[in-house]
């Protein structure tokens, strides 16, 4: 099986299920880009730069999957942010020493994630709220 892809500069790193402890237990930027945002990296450069900077990145577009195999003969796995997720929460319930950074867009959110990542029993957890700008082409470093 192939590990590695590189399209456009970005290396999508081909996961599943057996080796996913693998990646996780690296610590950085884990990325799914859709298609959608596949499709338009020549419009948005951010998104591009801050695709291909990642630590990691996973392939959750089945419709970029099914283009690789047909076009490239390139057989990789589907990897979705939901079954990342799955995976992660197990990871976290064996783990429980661990400690949790989120970015959370509002309060809600925060509390929410707060309640769930403690009835987990991951007893860290740490919740930033992202500011809002209602600036155009406001950046944020």
């Amino acid at each position: 099986m192939i590990n590695k892809v590189i399209f456009k500069k970005i290396i999508f790193h081909n996961v599943d299920t057996k080796n996913f402890n693998n990646y996780i237990l690296k610590k950085g930027l884990f990325v799914f880009p859709a298609a959608p945002g596949l499709a338009s990296i020549r419009q948005s450069n951010r998104y591009y730069q801050s695709i291909k900077k990642a630590d990691v990145v996973f392939f959750d577009s089945g419709f970029f999957v099914l283009l690789l195999k047909i076009f490239k003969n390139i057989n990789v796995k589907k990897f979705s942010g939901y079954k990342f997720l799955n995976l992660f929460f197990d990871y976290l319930k064996k783990n429980k020493k661990k400690s949790i950074f989120c970015i959370d867009p509002n309060l809600k959110f925060s509390k929410s994630n707060k309640k769930f990542l403690k009835n987990l029993g991951i007893k860290r957890v740490y919740n930033y709220m992202a500011p809002n700008y209602k600036i155009k082409n406001f950046s944020d470093r």
